[in-house]
């Protein structure tokens, strides 16, 4: 007989929780996210302006290299790059990438032989190419990301309701069922890009691909300008997230969008490394060494409400941080205790009634 294993939501919730993020190179981005894109999980991004949407997909096949504590996946990713040569003129944008290889403090020559790029031009050709990128991340193990630029758009433009359009449409979703059935069975991030259904200035349209696209994706973020200088990244759907919103500044005169480096996610990383180095090696007790090792995991999980504080120094807002969880642990104790207490007087109460019990037993003494 076959048996049925059961988990609660609490040691889902922690399972997510444990796994990579990839960051997305924007501190509000990866804190709408719950920490980054997580490994292993299927994610939609879209918007109005194709070339915002770019940018981040280029930072994230850069910042797949990253070691995980860094928040990168420590690997290679594969670019599916789609869409009309004569339109767009270029497919792969090397000088975008190559700046933001070296902005992540990657070598640039040895970045782009990380990204193993793919590229199709129309939808006849994407099967095809769909089918290399299967063979490369069943022979390629360090392959642990994979963007698909405007696949949506090869099989959707101008597409109506006669039966070759619903045909395209009915390939274009298996080809995506089919990439990331591959993707998932090797805990590999799936990340696509394509256009809104249709424009809206006020609210976000769903992604173009139908139903069944916004139903497969695990995640969801329309991006949409809110003026010259800021974006706006709407979460529309996320495996333990709410939907929201959240704003943050953006250049047109950079190479990259946004804020690429996060000084204080930098700042954060060097004061631990320091106090690893000068502090925690220098503890006598291995059971203090542990307790700090504890608070590095405090300060990584909750590094997006520090950024926030309104605190003079990295140090302090760690101070505040290690308190927090140090309260948590009180409460989690405290808690622990009520229980105990409460079992202990259930059992002197069983106790007291087993010895009544004894004492009214004929022949037994008095």
């Amino acid at each position: 007989m076959m048996t049925t294993e059961f988990r609660n939501g609490l040691d889902v919730l922690r399972e997510h929780e444990a796994k990579p993020k990839l960051t997305t190179g924007i501190l509000e981005l990866d804190s709408l996210l719950a920490g980054g894109i997580e490994q292993g999980s299927f994610m939609v991004i879209y918007g109005d302006d194709e070339h915002t949407i770019d940018q981040l997909l280029y930072a994230l096949l850069s910042y797949c290299q990253l070691p995980v504590e860094r928040y990168g996946l420590n690997g290679k990713a594969v670019l599916l790059s789609c869409g009309d040569y004569r339109q767009e003129q270029v497919l792969v944008d090397l000088k975008l990438a190559s700046s933001i290889l070296r902005r992540s403090g990657i070598d640039p020559a040895r970045g782009l032989e990380e990204i193993i790029t793919v590229t199709t031009f129309n939808a006849d050709q994407a099967e095809q190419s769909i089918e290399d990128i299967l063979n490369i991340i069943k022979y390629h193990n360090q392959v642990k990301l994979v963007v698909v630029r405007n696949l949506a758009k090869l099989f959707i433009e101008n597409m109506s309701r006669e039966k070759g359009d619903l045909e395209r449409l009915q390939r274009f979703q298996h080809l995506i069922a089919t990439l990331w059935q591959a993707c998932s069975q090797k805990e590999i991030t799936l990340v696509m890009s394509c256009r809104p259904r249709r424009p809206n200035m006020f609210r976000p349209s769903p992604p173009e691909g139908g139903i069944f696209l916004r139903h497969l994706a695990q995640t969801i973020l329309c991006i949409k300008k809110r003026d010259s200088n800021r974006l706006a990244a709407h979460l529309l759907k996320h495996p333990n997230r709410q939907p929201g919103t959240v704003e943050f500044e953006y250049s047109q005169s950079d190479s990259v969008m946004g804020r690429l480096t996060i000084p204080f996610r930098s700042q954060l990383q060097q004061e631990t490394e320091n106090l690893t180095r000068s502090f925690k090696e220098a503890l006598m007790e291995p059971a203090r060494r542990d307790a700090f090792d504890s608070l590095t995991r405090a300060w990584t999980a909750e590094q997006g409400a520090m950024s926030y504080a309104k605190v003079p120094s990295v140090l302090e807002v760690m101070l505040l941080a290690a308190a927090v969880d140090n309260r948590k642990n009180i409460e989690d104790i405290q808690d622990e205790i009520v229980l105990l207490r409460s079992q202990l007087e259930k059992t002197r109460a069983e106790l007291s009634e087993t010895k009544i019990n004894i004492k009214t037993l004929p022949g037994a003494a008095v």
